[in-house]
């Protein structure tokens, strides 16, 4: 049985009205009266999107294309991302120097991962590629963080993704639920991924799934997720065993951190927990509180049982945004681990299947470049 999840019933007037104005907004696109740019005469474009209002794990799986294009000898590989919550304007390339402020978190984490690949972000998509194909050496294939809503720019392939935990057909428009668009809109992809699954999936619930989703026979549907890796010291970013006898806060400013609390649950002594909007920028009085609750997570700041010091648990997108702040000394860092996660697919015939895919449909357009 699927999760269930809360709906705002009573602002379902609102999220009808919004409804309509989306379906408005997505006809003049379809009939031609909004203009639409493309650039597939000059790259391939792939789109990493989704219809809600964040928590489908866009990054993880922007990662995945990045190390299955690069491991193909494809290259380089340019990832284009507005910057949510950034502190700058305009196009922004990172850089070594660069920072979480100047990126966003997750553009930053995936520079971080992936120093070869061509990371960017930039409010208009069309302004981004056209600074991207303008560098020296421009990009072989260019993957757009988030932007299948910004219809002003036509890619060439779209993914759209859709949590297990949120199925979007049980879903609502904002502000009654998180859909950002009708979930019909979702036969605009080329195909859809159901992320964040539980290991457990079974084939009846796939096909559940498969029939309820608004999707064409011509859209696959490929169902993942994700597989959570070491736990990283933010002080040293190694890897680092942690006593399983630790006390735990948990930190997280992501969507939806529910996978990620099972898996502390499981592993580890969970007892507090601090949780924050998606994206949150983390100020002196939040890194305070997490002090605050981290040493009273006991009452005297020590494991009775085994004298040892409680930690913090984070999210990777979250220990970008911790890693450099002014209030976050040594001796917290030396205390805060994060978990990276990356995506796996439920069937390995879909990720093959999957792959396939996407690399004959670059490899078909590169022949224009």
């Amino acid at each position: 049985m699927l999760p269930t999840f809360h709906i705002n019933r009573w602002l379902l007037p609102l999220a009808w009205l919004y409804g309509g104005v989306m379906e408005i907004r997505n006809w003049l696109f379809d009939k031609g009266y909004f203009k639409t740019v493309s650039f597939e005469e000059q790259v391939p474009v792939i789109c990493v999107g989704n219809i809600s209002a964040g928590g489908t794990a866009k990054t993880p799986h922007v990662e995945y294309l990045v190390q299955l294009l690069q491991s193909e000898g494809i290259g380089p590989v340019a990832v284009l991302s507005r910057g949510y919550k950034r502190r700058s304007n305009g196009f922004q390339l990172a850089e070594p120097a660069s920072t979480v402020a100047q990126l966003g978190d997750e553009p930053y984490q995936i520079y971080r991962k992936f120093s070869n690949a061509i990371v960017a972000v930039c409010e208009s998509r069309a302004k981004g590629i056209r600074e991207l194909l303008a560098l020296p050496t421009p990009p072989a294939v260019i993957i757009l963080d988030d932007a299948m809503q910004h219809r002003w720019l036509s890619p060439g392939f779209t993914i759209c993704l859709t949590s297990y935990s949120r199925i979007l057909y049980k879903d609502c428009l904002l502000p009654a639920g998180r859909l950002r668009e009708p979930a019909a809109n979702i036969r605009r992809a080329d195909m859809v991924i159901v992320t964040k699954c539980p290991a457990s999936l079974r084939k009846e619930d796939q096909t559940e799934i498969t029939g309820n989703l608004p999707t064409s026979i011509e859209q696959p549907i490929y169902f993942t997720q994700f597989k959570y890796e070491q736990l990283v010291n933010l002080a040293t970013l190694e890897p680092q065993a942690v006593d399983p006898r630790c006390n735990v806060l948990m930190v997280c400013g992501i969507a939806d951190p529910s996978s990620m609390e099972e898996v502390i649950q499981t592993h580890y002594r969970l007892l507090d927990k601090l949780i924050f909007p998606d994206h949150h920028n983390f100020s002196a009085k939040d890194i305070r509180e997490i002090r605050h609750r981290m040493e009273n997570i006991d009452n005297d700041g020590l494991n009775p049982n085994t004298g040892l010091k409680p930690v913090v648990i984070t999210t990777e997108k979250d220990a970008m945004r911790l890693m450099r702040h002014r209030a976050v000394d040594d001796e917290l860092k030396a205390r805060i681990f994060f978990l990276p996660a990356h995506v796996a697919f439920i069937s390995k015939k879909h990720e093959q299947n999957f792959k396939n895919r996407i690399l004959n449909y670059v490899r078909k357009n590169q022949k224009h470049c």
